[in-house]
């Protein structure tokens, strides 16, 4: 079983020693807080990585991120504060549906540019920062797997 990681405004929360979460009526999203002598009445709503807890009256927003979506993440933003040219591998294997950019093109941070099918699902790889292409290593309609080099930024 992987850990999640919860956020709250972009701070990572540990999880409260001696606190407990008690579900009352988990399709409502109806839960209590236990410490062992109190109990907090808790309403929580959302799915996938975007989730809200109202408690004491307060709506907050929360994040939760898989070890995936946060080793992703980190990947990403390593990426994007690195200077030097940047390789970008495939994470999972699959089919390439679309390559939008030629070596020399220059991309901005977050542009799309290469489409990988995966499980029948299309996933966009995007630009970590903003650069040129300086190596296009893989074409529409080729088969790739985990960590194969798709493409270089310069």
């Amino acid at each position: 079983m992987s850990r999640l990681q919860a956020r709250i405004a972009d701070d990572e929360v540990a999880e409260a020693a001696g606190w407990q979460l008690v579900w009352q009526d988990r399709g409502r999203g109806l839960a209590r807080l236990f410490d062992g002598r109190r109990s907090l009445p808790v309403h929580v709503e959302g799915s996938g990585t975007n989730w809200h807890v109202t408690l004491a009256g307060r709506r907050i927003p929360v994040s939760v991120q898989s070890w995936r979506e946060r080793t992703l993440a980190a990947a990403q933003m390593a990426a994007s504060k690195a200077a030097g040219p940047v390789e970008i591998r495939s994470t999972l294997p699959g089919l390439v549906v679309a390559v939008n950019v030629a070596v020399g093109s220059e991309v901005a941070e977050g542009e799309p540019l290469i489409t990988i099918e995966a499980m029948k699902m299309q996933n966009e790889v995007r630009a970590p920062r903003a650069g040129t292409i300086g190596l296009v290593a893989v074409s529409a309609g080729a088969a790739v797997a985990a960590g194969v080099l798709l493409l270089r930024l310069d």
